[in-house]
């Protein structure tokens, strides 16, 4: 894969909820909240989680040719109530037959990224630390 320096901006969005205020899933016996009082924050804050992107995801060069065609990508993740990022995954828009093996790199990228990021300030609820399932949208603006 070849190296290449792309801008990520990362937009550190609202969650999509289709849950109330206090929506909470299951996961092995634990809450994880879909939505808490103060959510999960990277150290440093947004500034930081996207130099800490830039850094860490590589873009494949034929995705880069693919311009703008790249769509939506997003990491989904649990942020767990002692700041450990768990689970990583991502989602796309369904992928056509020539981008596939391009995004399959660029997805292995963004979990590796995800895997090795530092704790988290935990999301909270009532003041406590809870888990929290968060939404990260990324973005790739190519350079013209």
């Amino acid at each position: 894969m070849k190296k290449i320096t792309i801008l990520l901006t990362v937009v550190i969005a609202c969650f999509t909820v289709f849950f109330c205020f206090n929506a909470t899933a299951q996961s092995q016996g634990q809450k994880i909240y879909t939505v808490a009082e103060k959510q999960p924050e990277f150290p440093g804050g947004s500034r930081a989680l996207s130099i800490y992107l830039a850094e860490n995801i590589q873009v494949p060069s034929s995705l880069v040719r693919q311009g703008p065609n790249i769509g939506s990508v997003s990491a989904k993740f649990i942020v767990d109530e002692n700041g450990y990022v768990h689970d990583p995954r991502v989602v796309t828009k369904p992928l056509d037959k020539k981008m596939e093996k391009g995004m399959h790199r660029y997805m292995v990228s963004i979990i590796a990224a995800v895997e090795k990021m530092p704790r988290w300030r935990p999301g909270e609820v009532d003041g406590r630390p809870v888990s929290v399932f968060y939404t990260l949208p990324i973005e790739v603006h190519m350079p013209y």
